[in-house]
């Protein structure tokens, strides 16, 4: 189904989604402005290392609380508060003027964050409870198209607007989108579980068995999730002894952080100090990410089984492409490979995120979602900074190589494992009652 398509026949989650698209935008803006920023006042790699970790850093401190609230309180009105909060904090970049004055950027980067960290589990676990369970890959196809849509509309175009008339245009805007987010979130409407179609609830009236969670999302789409009849971490431990991609996606999330954490410092580094291109090469790399994400996200739609093995060869795929992205003598060359990058990773995460949301009770998602989030980005702080100090001493060039063979041996090895356990022939079938 087309997005558009999607989004018409979704409009509970059309407005999320519009939503996330003005707030990102934003988001996107201001970065720019900021990395650029940082480059002309300290010339150093590490302060953009500092910003990077500085920003996922509250992951680890606010992730799980975000999801406890989520689990427990109206999501709606956590979204609405984060963004209403963040207006106030995205204008503090306004006051720095001197390479002294880099903190200010600090302080702000950790709030803005901390926001986010209350806001994304939040968002992750509405997500299920506002669409049909038939269409949720689409749905999280939807999401990796959005995260496209963003780093074109934002980067690029921010790319432009910090060059032509400073930053300062970009911190502002960055600003008001927050407040667009929170009028497009107050019309949002969660009192209606979602129906499911005809055909899902046949299935379920015929088929004389309890509801299940389970991995492989394909195979009965017409399933809802249970609530868990046990507290975690118990029922977590009974999924994970029961799932084996689960086990193996946990190893994935604690490792590839640290790969993708150099990535991110990366970009705003091969565009500035590798090819040259300032402000505008930083909007263009991370639009070529965005150009990747749309386009891979029009072909998830296609996939209709073996979700997760897609998902594990898309990281070995892509870890392959950065390696080559690391040693591209040409500007253009690497904008084209960043777009193959970036189309792999979306097709991964939809995958990845599909089987996620049908496998985890709906009970517990936002506590999953935001410790899995504290986990990922507390991991991928430590590795920016590590870094931003290396650049210090190092060529981007090999922490690239270095980035690129991290994710390709990780992909290899959750590969080789999937493919000769035998356990994966049988896809998590967790009884409602057993949780």
């Amino acid at each position: 189904m087309k997005h558009h398509q999607m989004l018409r026949e979704e409009k509970q989650y059309a407005r999320l989604f519009a939503a996330g698209i003005v707030n990102g935008i934003g988001d996107r803006f201001s970065q720019v402005a900021v990395l650029g920023l940082l480059l002309s006042l300290t010339g150093s790699g590490l302060a953009v290392g500092i910003t990077f970790a500085v920003r996922l850093i509250p992951y680890l401190l606010f992730g799980p609380l975000g999801g406890l609230l989520a689990d427990r309180f109206s999501k709606k009105s956590i979204m609405i508060f984060t963004d209403i909060a963040r207006f106030f904090f995205a204008l503090t970049p306004l006051l720095v003027r001197h390479a002294d004055d880099v903190w200010i950027i600090y302080v702000s980067s950790f709030a803005l964050s901390a926001g986010e960290a209350l806001y994304a589990p939040a968002r992750m676990s509405v997500i299920p409870r506002l669409v049909r369970r038939e269409n949720l890959l689409a749905v999280n196809s939807l999401e990796q198209a959005m995260v496209g849509y963003v780093l074109i509309g934002g980067s690029v175009t921010g790319g432009f607007v910090s060059a032509l008339i400073g930053g300062q245009a970009s911190f502002v805007l960055n600003a008001l989108t927050f407040l667009a987010s929170a009028l497009l979130l107050s019309g949002l409407d969660l009192s209606r579980e979602p129906r499911r179609s005809t055909e899902a609830r046949g299935s379920d009236a015929s088929s004389g068995v309890p509801d299940r969670a389970f991995t492989e999302a394909s195979e009965e789409p017409s399933r809802s999730i249970p609530e868990p009849q046990s507290k975690p971490p118990g029922a977590l431990r009974l999924l994970l002894s029961r799932s084996l991609y689960l086990r193996l996606m946990i190893i994935v999330f604690a490792i590839w952080p640290i790969g993708d954490g150099m990535i991110n410092i990366l970009i705003s580094v091969y565009a500035s100090e590798v090819f040259h291109m300032g402000e505008i090469g930083i909007g263009l790399l991370y639009g070529a990410l965005g150009i990747g994400l749309v386009a891979g996200s029009k072909i998830t739609g296609k996939i209709g089984r073996r979700m997760e093995t897609v998902a594990i060869f898309a990281l070995l795929l892509e870890g392959a492409i950065h390696m080559l992205i690391s040693q591209s003598a040409f500007f253009m060359l690497a904008l084209i490979l960043m777009v193959g990058s970036a189309m792999v990773s979306s097709i991964g995460n939809a995958c990845n995120e599909t089987v996620l949301m049908k496998t985890v009770p709906a009970g517990w998602q936002g506590r999953f979602f935001g410790t899995l989030a504290a986990l990922q980005n507390a991991i991928m702080g430590v590795s920016m900074l590590l870094a931003g100090f290396l650049l210090d001493f190092a060529a981007p060039r090999s922490l690239g190589l270095a980035a690129g063979i991290l994710f390709t041996l990780l992909g290899a090895g959750a590969g080789i494992v999937w493919a000769v356990s035998p356990s994966r022939q049988a896809r998590t079938n967790i009884e409602s009652e057993s949780l």
